[in-house]
C-alpha cells in the first residue's frame, strides 16, 4: 500500500518546482535502493561523513566538504564556522558569539524569507546579520563601508527569492570582500550548476540536496578545507540538531553522481517538449493568453505560463489547488498575473491532468 495513502495524505502534482514545501525532488530507484542497504548496516558516522565529504570535495573541486540537513541548515553552520571557529568553548556557547566579531553582511535585497528568515538562520549560529543599501539598490561603498572590527563576514544568497535588480553581483561581491581580508558563504541552496558556484571564490558554499541535485532531504557545504573542519566542529554544538543519518549522506552521494553524469541539452529539451506541449494546449483555450518564462533567477529553466488579471489568476491556482489530486502551480509571479508551470517534476499523465483542469476552469467560469 501507498505509505502516503496509510496516513491519509494525498499525493499533489507538483508544477512549482524543485520547493522543500512539496517535498524538494523525487529520488530515482537507484538512489532509493542505496539508501535501504545503507540503513541496513551499521557505521561509525564521524567517518562516514569524513569520507563523504571527501568524494564530495573531489567532485565539486573543493578543498573538503561536509553533509548536513539541508541548506538553511548550512547557512547556519557556515556563520558558525566563521563566528567559533573550531574552538570547543566558542563552540558550546553558540548561539551566544561571546567577544568573537559576528556580523555577517548581507545584501538587502538579499534578506528573504524562503520558508524562514535567513536572518534567523544567521542568528543560529550566533551571527547578527547586517543588511547594506536597498532592496533595490546596493553600491560598493555601502559594502566596503559597512566593514568594521566586528565584521565575521559577507553571506550572499543566490536565490529566485531575492531581489535580482540592483545589486552587487557574486564576482563583485567577492573581489570587494576578500580584499577587505573577509571571507564569503553563499547559500545556493536550488541552483544547478553546483560545479560553478563551488568553484567560483567563495571560502563556503551550500547546496541543497533535495532540490536540483534530485537527492533525500539533505544539504552540503563545501569550500576551504579549514573552513569545513570549523563546520563540522558545529556537530558537537548547534549542528547536533542539524546531524543526518547514514542513509541520508548514502542517498545524496548517490544521487549526486548521477547528477553530474546526466546530460543537461537532453533534459532541456525534454523539459522544453513539456513546455511547448502546455502552452500550446493552453493557446487552444478561447481567450487565454500564454507566455514563454524564462527563470527569474537567470537559471536556464523555462516555464510555460497563463497571462491573466491577478485576480484571475489567483482564481486559477485556487482552483487547480482545490482539485484532486491538488495541483500546485508556480505561484513567485501571481501577484502579476502569472500562472506559471514548471517542467521539471512533471511527467507526461501530470500534463495532461493538468491541461484538462485548466481547460475545466475555463469552462465553467
Amino acid at each position: 500500500m501507498d505509505p502516503y495513502e496509510q496516513l491519509g495524505v494525498s499525493r499533489v502534482i507538483n508544477a512549482s518546482g524543485m520547493m522543500t514545501a512539496l517535498g524538494g525532488s523525487t529520488i530515482s530507484t537507484e538512489t532509493g535502493a542505496a539508501m535501504a542497504a545503507a540503513g541496513q548496516q551499521q557505521v561509525v558516522i564521524d567517518e562516514l561523513q569524513r569520507q563523504a565529504g571527501a568524494e564530495i570535495a573531489r567532485l565539486l573541486g573543493t578543498g573538503d566538504a561536509m553533509v548536513t540537513t539541508g541548506a538553511a541548515a548550512g547557512i547556519a553552520l557556515m556563520v558558525a564556522a566563521l563566528v567559533a571557529g573550531s574552538d570547543v568553548t566558542r563552540v558550546e556557547a553558540l548561539p551566544d558569539p561571546g567577544d568573537a566579531p559576528n556580523e555577517i553582511i548581507i545584501q538587502a535585497g538579499h534578506v528573504v524569507n524562503f520558508g524562514a528568515p535567513v536572518r534567523q538562520m544567521v542568528a543560529l549560529g550566533g551571527g547578527k546579520a547586517r543588511p547594506v543599501g536597498s532592496t533595490n539598490q546596493v553600491h560598493e561603498a555601502h559594502l566596503t563601508g559597512a566593514i568594521n572590527a566586528n565584521t565575521a563576514g559577507v553571506l550572499f544568497v543566490q536565490s529566485h527569492h531575492c531581489v535580482q535588480k540592483g545589486m552587487l553581483t557574486l564576482e563583485r561581491t567577492i573581489a570587494l570582500s576578500h580584499d577587505a581580508g573577509l571571507p564569503v558563504i553563499l547559500d545556493a541552496a536550488a541552483e544547478e550548476d553546483v560545479k560553478h558556484f563551488a568553484t567560483c571564490g567563495v571560502d563556503l558554499v551550500t547546496f541543497s540536496g533535495g532540490k536540483a541535485i534530485g537527492g533525500p532531504a539533505s544539504g552540503i557545504i563545501a569550500g576551504r578545507a579549514d573552513l569545513i573542519e570549523a563546520c563540522r566542529a558545529q556537530l558537537a554544538g548547534i549542528g547536533r540538531p542539524m546531524k543526518i543519518g547514514k542513509e541520508g549522506i548514502i542517498g545524496l552521494i548517490t544521487a549526486l553522481h548521477a547528477y553530474l553524469d546526466r546530460d543537461v541539452s537532453v533534459l532541456r529539451a525534454q523539459q522544453g517538449e513539456i513546455v511547448d506541449e502546455l502552452l500550446s494546449a493552453f493557446d487552444a483555450i478561447p481567450g487565454v493568453q500564454t507566455r514563454r518564462l524564462e527563470d527569474e533567477a537567470g537559471r536556464g529553466i523555462e516555464r510555460a505560463a497563463i497571462d491573466l488579471p491577478a485576480e484571475r489568476a489567483l482564481e486559477l491556482a485556487r482552483y487547480l489547488r482545490a482539485g484532486s489530486p491538488p495541483i500546485y502551480p508556480r505561484g513567485h509571479l501571481l501577484n502579476l498575473g502569472l500562472v506559471a508551470f514548471d517542467p521539471r517534476p512533471l511527467s507526461p499523465e501530470d500534463v495532461q491532468v493538468i491541461v484538462s483542469r485548466v481547460k475545466d476552469f475555463f469552462a465553467n467560469q
